[in-house]
């Protein structure tokens, strides 16, 4: 109820009680009346007067509480926004985590089932991270991860993904590329990450080690997970600074072959 509602009401009721009373009291004389309807409005007044009051009072509660609301929900919105990067995104290097990692590697997977959309992923390795570790101190170690991160985050498409699974192994999901792009992809990488300088360090260099897989159809995230991390062990165990594909064989080969001491990938 506004308050030109509650002054009108006020208003007529005085009006219907003035009328009442001159009704009742008609033999007074007019002074008397008129002081009588003096009265009478004074009372309709000091109540409006009152209540204006306090509704003014009441509004401007109303509008600062719907300041403290509207500032509230925008804290909450920043809250909100900094917990979703806390819980997806690596503090040191921007990328995202394992667990964002694998979420979306389960959505692409059922975007490849559903259609004839294909994805490749791979797994890096920063070769000389333990090295720099032990000769120059975590903080070199980590400067050279951050570097290796924005150079990856520099030569990969707004459709891929990189993520942060270990102190320095990444994640990559190259979406609609094949195994041979992908090789394209980590090469350029490679050669990029080669500039990477150590501080008061020029005889080290950096280079990157892979392994990559294709989505065939019918691995789970993890079969993915564990195959392009089999893929890289084959690289590092060849020597470093590589790519290795894995070997995909269906299951009824695999079933076939069981006991074959066969290398599950290729460089």
């Amino acid at each position: 109820m506004n308050k030109n509602r509650i002054h009108l009401l006020l208003g007529m009721n005085t009006l219907v009680l003035y009328c009442l009373i001159f009704f009742l009291m008609r033999d007074l004389e007019f002074g008397q009346l008129v002081v009588i309807g003096i009265a009478m409005a004074a009372m309709m007044i000091m109540p409006s007067l009152v209540i204006n009051r306090a509704l003014s009072h009441l509004e401007r509660r109303a509008t600062e509480a719907e300041s403290e609301l509207s500032s509230v929900s925008d804290e909450l919105a920043g809250l909100k926004e900094r917990f979703s990067s806390v819980t997806t995104l690596d503090e040191l290097t921007g990328c995202y985590n394992e667990t964002h990692f694998k979420d979306v590697l389960t959505q692409h997977r059922a975007m490849s089932e559903r259609g004839s959309y294909h994805f490749t992923i791979a797994i890096l390795q920063v070769d000389q991270f333990a090295e720099i570790v032990d000769s120059h101190g975590l903080g070199s170690g980590n400067e050279t991860l951050q570097l290796f991160s924005r150079i990856v985050k520099a030569a990969l498409r707004e459709v891929d993904v990189i993520a942060r699974m270990d102190n320095d192994i990444f994640a990559l999901l190259l979406s609609g590329a094949s195994e041979e792009d992908a090789v394209m992809i980590i090469n350029r990488i490679s050669q990029l990450i080669s500039q990477i300088k150590i501080k008061d360090d020029d005889a080290m260099q950096v280079t990157a080690s892979g392994g990559i897989t294709t989505f065939h159809g019918t691995e789970d995230v993890d079969e993915l997970m564990a195959n392009a991390s089999k893929a890289l062990e084959f690289a590092v165990e060849s020597g470093r600074d590589r790519v290795a594909g894995f070997n995909y064989k269906p299951p009824e080969e695999l079933k076939e072959t069981a006991g074959s001491e066969e290398d599950p990938a290729r460089v």
